[in-house]
């Protein structure tokens, strides 16, 4: 009996796989011959059916991230690829209508690009009319041409080998390159004239490494052996800068560790062992002001105080008047003094001192200095400062420190913070007068676009390009405790009070077109707030100085009056 049971029951099972396998092999077969209908996926992408044939690869392999559509800003070496990439997303798809191309068009577009279809209204029938616009505007090849080719002469000159300036250099090269190969430039017949270009932009210690490498060689080198050479020295250089960091962290670390134990040694009893030390070390770290865990120097109740009780609280504490660490005195420290006047005491103790016969008058560079009277101590001047927004050559935003000048008549960014951006620079000879006619030059000229933190202006400007704009503003740290600044205001610039560079200078055509009509002000002797298009600028008068925009620049020669 239980014999045919077992029988049965596997004829049964026998007859339900048949019967599910054929099936699903007719389910299979229906969907195999679907036409080519869409579904929308979680994500909004749309799939086929003959994804699903095709073995379902497509719901099966990890989720690739969006691609975004590029901004253009009118600068025609960005010009062909945004045009590549617009095309492909969004121009050569027949599942998006006219009126959702146009809208995808202007939003991709800032600045003097969107002023060439700004006057289309947003309709449908007026997209092909706004992408021809564009395309006589920008797809102009001898201009583009000569745009690429500028860039390649415009390549700044490498003044010490380092891995990231190659790096740059073989970067730059090769886009241009790419871009006039595009162009149907006949750039395979270039290698030895684009070579002895770049050779040139090589500093002294590679170009004599370079000439040696091809000394070695019988034949002219092609362009792609002196990129692998310029490559392998990249690749050295970047070795020897990380093995020489490593190097010198444990040097540090070694002499930290060397001096503290001596330190303790000197001051405790000599049998104390490296865990005692260790445990004095954990102990020192609370902060003798406010006892959190932290140094004095970092300490915001110290930096409150004055000049004077800080130097009283740092005696009494019985720190390190150098460093403002425990453990050791001045004359035993080995870290650097005040930036001030170079004395073995912290910065945050350098007491301002005057001479009583001669007027005392600090004056930043560029600053107007007249109309100023003779004081007992000297005044802290305070420029109106902001902090923005700037896109660099691949288009990442980048953090800069805006002085903006309403006596100015151009514009200045600092060369480090334009190599930073990796901007294309034009050769643009300008003389810089400032105060007392003290003359610079200027031989470069770049374009870059600011942007505030706060809201969606933005601008373009052009700018000469100097080694240094001023001094780090404000000249010294300025306590603000006391100050009723609204907190529901966005100031232009967070850290006004702190010492910081200048990385860009901005002339009146800015500052007058950001400026608005709103000022608050905080009462007698304190500051008064200007409303900006960047914030709220900060402006403070001590002593009887108004610190606002008293930087006079002009400009002459070149394109720039």
């Amino acid at each position: 009996m239980l014999s045919d049971n077992l029988e049965n029951e596997c004829q049964e099972r026998e007859y339900f796989e048949n019967q599910y396998h054929e099936l699903i092999a007719k389910a299979r077969g229906l969907l195999g011959e679907q036409p080519s209908h869409r579904r929308e996926l979680q994500d909004g992408s749309v799939a086929s059916f003959e994804d699903v044939k095709a073995g379902g690869s497509k719901f099966n392999c990890v989720r690739l991230p969006k691609i975004s559509i590029p901004t253009f800003h009118g600068h025609y070496q960005h010009w062909l690829e945004y045009r590549d990439t617009f095309i492909s997303l969004i121009h050569s798809r027949s599942d998006i209508d006219d009126i959702n191309k146009l809208h995808y068009l202007r939003a991709s577009l800032k600045d003097s690009a969107l002023l060439v279809i700004d006057s289309l209204d947003v309709k449908g029938d007026n997209y092909a009319n706004a992408w021809k616009l564009l395309c006589s505007r920008y797809d102009n090849k001898r201009l583009l041409v000569n745009n690429h080719v500028q860039a390649l002469f415009n390549v700044e000159q490498i003044q010490k080998e380092s891995s990231q300036s190659i790096r740059h250099l073989i970067d730059i090269t090769n886009k241009n390159l790419r871009a006039l190969s595009t162009l149907d430039q006949p750039t395979q017949y270039w290698d030895t004239l684009i070579i002895h270009m770049m050779a040139d932009k090589l500093d002294t210690t590679t170009r004599r490494e370079w000439e040696t490498h091809r000394n070695s060689l019988n034949n002219p080198p092609p362009l792609d052996i002196f990129m692998t050479f310029l490559s392998n020295r990249a690749d050295l250089l970047e070795t020897l800068q990380e093995s020489k960091i490593i190097k010198s962290q444990k040097y540090d670390y070694n002499k930290s560790n060397t001096n503290f134990l001596a330190d303790v040694k000197h001051n405790q009893n000599s049998n104390y062992n490296i865990n005692k030390a260790q445990n004095v070390y954990e102990k020192v770290v609370n902060c003798p002001m406010c006892n959190q865990s932290h140094f004095l120097f970092n300490c915001e109740t110290f930096k409150s105080l004055s000049i004077e009780d800080r130097i009283k609280k740092a005696k009494d504490v019985k720190v390190c008047l150098n460093c403002l660490r425990p453990g050791h005195m001045e004359n035993r420290c080995n870290l650097v003094s005040c930036k001030y006047c170079k004395k073995r005491h912290n910065t945050l103790l350098h007491l301002h001192t005057t001479e009583p016969t001669k007027p005392i008058v600090s004056v930043n560079n560029f600053a107007n200095s007249t109309n100023l009277k003779q004081l007992t101590t000297p005044p802290l001047v305070l420029l109106s400062t902001a902090r923005v927004k700037v896109d660099d050559s691949k288009g990442v935003e980048h953090l800069a420190r805006v002085l903006l000048d309403n006596g100015s008549t151009a514009n200045f960014v600092t060369t480090s913070f334009c190599g930073k951006l990796g901007l294309s620079r034009r050769n643009e000879s300008a003389t810089v007068t400032g105060i007392n006619n003290n003359i610079s030059k200027s031989t470069q000229s770049c374009s870059l676009t600011i942007k505030s933190l706060y809201n969606d202006y933005s601008a373009t400007i052009e700018c000469h390009i100097l080694p240094q704009i001023t001094e780090a503003l404000p000249s010294s740290f300025i306590n603000i405790k006391d100050i009723p600044i609204p907190s529901e205001l966005n100031l232009a610039d967070s850290s006004f009070n702190k010492p910081a560079t200048i990385d860009i200078l901005v002339g009146a055509d800015v500052f007058w077109s950001v400026l608005g009509k709103n000022s608050i002000d905080l009462g007698k002797h304190l500051p008064k707030l200007y409303e900006t298009k960047l914030g709220w600028l900060v402006l403070v008068s001590f002593l009887g100085i108004r610190f606002g925009n008293n930087c006079a620049l002009y400009v002459s020669g070149g394109t720039c009056l």
